[in-house]
């Protein structure tokens, strides 16, 4: 959620064989393992030489379009999706496969033009079991906007992203599963504005209310790990608190906001060119009318305790409304950063302010629900480990909050 003013100029991703210069070093990462990436029975190549073809189609793929140049290097074209209004956050999201006829060490250049290197590359043979791209096989040019990687592709597919790829299905599917004979009710309460199901989860008791959604972004899915966190602790508690919130409390869940960005491979819109997470103030968008509504008909007048968005940006950081807002629950704020501060290795920074007009989630359910509305923001880089552990802390604090 860094602002940015949208620079016009696209952007590209070099592929060459030969060597790496520069140096960066980022992190190790565990390899992850997700389920597989719906494509199409004939994948169409973008651009094919030297025994190399590269293609897009599957979701959450970047959009791209490539050349092979007479070296048999190949250039890829980055570019974000269209925007509405100026101005686009900066998140050069980046996913293409790679078909090699036989193994070979391979270069990639992801050539950022003006933008800079944001996301961790993430390599995998099949689509569902990713691994993150050792240190040692990337670097960086001065100015961060070329990020050279060194591939040994195999004879056969690689497909490399910008994240491990969570199409929409996949957290609509996780959400199910988990949610699964614990008497929540799964409704499609609208449409995206390509058709796709805007699908919804409701259960609990019904005296008071929690609201709770992420990915509204398309490649912010370290803060789907907190939401999932958050969720399994919520359900998997069996303690006589949890007992309690949960036969009080109407939860209401929103996994995915935003099929059609998630799906088009998008850095921040929908497929209208907005940013929803502005859209709350005006409701210009089919996502945000109908989820806005569906909330308000679900809350049905009930206290909301917390609305909570969970996102990723370049650090993890909590955006809440002032302490002394007016809102009958203002104080679990309080509760959730004494949480976060006892019981996280490193708890988050607090940003408290509110706009009104802002368009965000967070602003609405201030406005609208009289509610603390939260927008968690995950690290990109942060371990799932370590999401799932604050989503967990935040689950602990509603529970507990609810108690006294």
């Amino acid at each position: 959620m860094v602002p940015s003013m949208f620079r016009p100029a696209a952007l590209a991703l070099v592929v060459v064989v030969g060597s790496v210069i520069g140096a960066c070093s980022l992190p190790a990462m565990p390899s992850l393992s997700l389920p597989a990436i719906p494509m199409l029975s004939q994948p169409r190549s973008i651009c094919s030489g030297a025994g190399i073809t590269i293609d897009r189609d599957f979701a959450s793929a970047g959009r791209h379009a490539c050349v092979v140049g007479p070296d048999g290097g190949v250039v890829v074209s980055v570019d974000h999706e269209p925007a509405l209004v100026e101005g686009i956050n900066p998140s050069p999201w980046f996913a293409f496969r790679i078909t090699s006829d036989a193994p070979r060490q391979t270069s990639v250049t992801l050539d950022y033009t003006d933008y800079t290197h944001r996301y961790a590359p993430y390599t995998s043979a099949d689509g569902r079991s990713w691994s993150r791209l050792a240190p040692a096989n990337l670097t960086l040019n001065d100015r961060k906007t070329r990020a050279t990687l060194k591939l040994d592709l195999p004879q056969g597919t690689l497909w490399v992203a910008g994240q491990p790829l969570s199409p929409s299905s996949d957290n609509i599917n996780w959400t199910r599963d988990t949610l699964g004979g614990r008497g929540f009710n799964e409704t499609r309460y609208g449409d995206s504005l390509e058709n796709r199901p805007l699908v919804g989860f409701v259960g609990g008791g019904g005296i008071d209310a929690i609201v709770v959604l992420t990915r509204q972004h398309p490649p912010e899915t370290s803060g789907q790990e907190a939401y999932r966190g958050f969720l399994e602790r919520l359900l998997k508690r069996t303690d006589d608190q949890a007992n309690t919130f949960r036969a009080r409390h109407r939860i209401i869940i929103a996994p995915m906001p935003n099929p059609d960005g998630v799906d088009g491979g998008h850095w921040r819109l929908n497929a209208g060119g907005m940013d929803l997470n502005r859209d709350w103030a005006k409701l210009t968008q089919p996502e945000t009318k109908a989820l806005s509504a569906w909330i308000v008909k679900e809350v049905g007048g009930r206290k909301v305790v917390s609305m909570m968005d969970f996102h990723s940006t370049d650090k993890t950081v909590i955006y809440a409304p002032p302490l002394d807002s007016p809102s009958p629950t203002i104080d679990f704020l309080k509760a959730l950063k004494a949480k976060f501060d006892a019981t996280l290795s490193q708890p988050p920074e607090w940003s408290y302010s509110h706009n009104a007009n802002g368009g965000t989630s967070k602003g609405w359910a201030l406005e609208t629900l009289k509610a603390p509305g939260i927008t968690v923001e995950l690290w990109d880089q942060i371990p799932t480990a370590d999401a799932r552990a604050l989503g967990a802390a935040a689950a602990d604090a509603l529970i507990e909050y609810a108690a006294k």
